[in-house]
């Protein structure tokens, strides 16, 4: 069983990843062409529904192999929301932003790259997700100004960048739960951009400064062995 639950956490990274970005053209779609026959509304939903399973079982696979699990719960709040919450409407888009993240989950290169693509890549995906979620949310609802993905995504945009204009709002209890959401993890997410260009400053700034006092320290070194040779010369 073990060996199984290795197996497949060797596996699922390339398999999750594509399976996200399907769950996400999946979710988006319906909402982008609201004139889908039934039939593709259906074989959406029943997608939707079977990528759930896997990732519900990813995330049980991960769960059973953390050596402290409290810790793995903690640091996988999203990934457990996305797979314990009922198949809501509302809630698919936590789904669907839980599937965008999983892209980002095996990044290359240094802490600092790592943590600035994850960052990047939820930023645009809570961007995406949200104009969907506010759009599927507003478009049926009287007295209602987001009533396509365009205007969803420009409110989006608007509201993560702490613009908001005000030319486009949520007037529904489903769209402004949304908005909230989106406010709060907008602010979140630009102060952590922020925070993480200023690191990448720092430490460019800070390897900059060793290499100079290195190339120094070199420089002086071989100025004292050019002093000592001509004195040896001059005996």
């Amino acid at each position: 069983m073990k060996r199984a639950i290795l197996w497949w956490t060797q596996l699922s990274p390339t398999f999750l990843q594509t399976l996200g970005i399907i769950f996400l053209a999946g979710y988006a779609w319906p909402i982008i062409n609201p004139n889908l026959s039934p039939a593709i509304h259906s074989f959406c939903n029943w997608t939707l529904f079977i990528i759930w399973f896997f990732f519900a079982l990813d995330y049980i696979a991960r769960l059973s192999i953390a050596e402290d699990k409290r810790i793995f719960i903690r640091k996988n709040l999203l990934d457990l929301a996305a797979v314990a919450l009922p198949f809501l409407p509302l809630l698919r888009a936590i789904r669907a932003l839980a599937a965008v993240t999983v892209l980002s989950r095996r990044n290359r290169g240094t802490r600092s790259q790592q943590v600035t693509t994850s960052v990047v890549t939820l930023a645009f995906a809570t961007w995406f997700v949200a104009g969907l979620a506010v759009t599927e949310a507003e478009r049926h609802v009287d007295g209602s100004n987001i009533q396509g993905v365009g205007d969803g995504w420009w409110w989006a945009i608007t509201t993560m960048a702490t613009v908001g204009y005000g030319d486009t709002y949520p007037v529904s209890t489903q769209g402004r739960i949304v908005g909230t959401a989106l406010m709060i993890m907008g602010v979140a997410l630009l102060g952590t951009i922020t925070a993480s260009i200023a690191s990448n400053f720092n430490m460019t700034n800070s390897e900059d400064s060793a290499t100079g006092a290195s190339s120094t320290s070199d420089l002086d070194a071989l100025k004292k062995r050019i002093e000592k040779l001509e004195a040896e010369l001059e005996k």
